[in-house]
């Protein structure tokens, strides 16, 4: 099947007011295998850069594995629930509702996250949160590869981590790893518990800290060091597409 799908233009936007996992994971100090690296301006840099894009209706389309996976949210969903059904034996317990283009934010905070699922209905005033689960439709391969690693190296967990960072009412959450074209183990549950990522948390605290600071005071608010003057000469693509468009149409080649 070619996946394909669309998502909020105003979501995308939102977004693009904080920093989120995606961002994070391009701002921390250590490698995907716990490594230290060095973070400087560069890497700073290239994430604001996505924060200063006019997004329009052509950045909400995504495709092939992208799309895919978003589709895949809300069954995955329906398979956790299902599954911590049968661990109940019937015995109440929480249940996890699916989040779609929504964002988490708190007042005063450039951290933000959006849920793929929680265990409070999405409504504009939703209750406080206790858990979350955060979906992956892998391939084949990686699919049984993060279910087989150890926790403390599934890549997966600095996204949970981040909402942890955010919002302290957070205790456990669930990586959902979901692949409907398995034969079998078509769907894993790893449950991480705040104890377990308490470094990784103080991390991304870390890491939100050093992205307000590059706001207040990094190379954007000072002069280039090559000299390079900046203006908003020239028109936004948007107009350029539709006067190149106009032209096209009264002089077709």
């Amino acid at each position: 099947m070619n996946w394909e799908h669309r998502c909020d233009l105003e979501w995308l936007r939102d977004r693009q007011k904080y920093i989120t996992a995606s961002d994070i994971k391009k701002l921390l100090p250590v490698t995907a295998t716990g490594r230290p690296r060095k973070v400087g301006d560069e890497e700073y840099l290239k994430v604001m850069s996505s924060k200063m894009v006019q997004l329009t209706e052509e950045d909400c389309m995504s495709y092939g594995a992208a799309a895919r996976g978003h589709i895949m949210e809300p069954y995955a969903i329906d398979a956790l629930n299902g599954m911590l059904s049968d661990m109940r034996s019937g015995s109440p317990g929480e249940t996890f509702y699916w989040w779609d283009d929504k964002i988490v934010s708190l007042p005063g905070r450039t951290l933000a996250f959006s849920p793929d699922a929680m265990d409070v209905p999405m409504v504009d005033e939703y209750d406080t949160p206790h858990a979350i689960a955060e979906v992956k439709s892998y391939g084949a391969e990686k699919h049984l590869l993060t279910a087989y690693t150890p926790k403390d190296r599934i890549e997966e967990r600095w996204q949970i981590a981040s909402a942890m960072a955010l919002l302290d009412s957070i205790d456990h959450a669930y990586l959902v790893l979901f692949n409907p074209k398995m034969k079998k183990r078509r769907v894993f549950v790893i449950r991480f518990d705040r104890s377990e990522l308490e470094k990784e948390i103080e991390t991304v605290l870390e890491v939100e800290g050093n992205w307000t600071k590059f706001r207040m005071v990094g190379p954007l608010t000072k002069k280039s060091p090559n000299g390079a003057i900046w203006s908003g000469r020239g028109g936004s693509e948007q107009s350029i597409a539709k006067t190149y468009e106009e032209h096209m149409r009264l002089n077709p080649i």
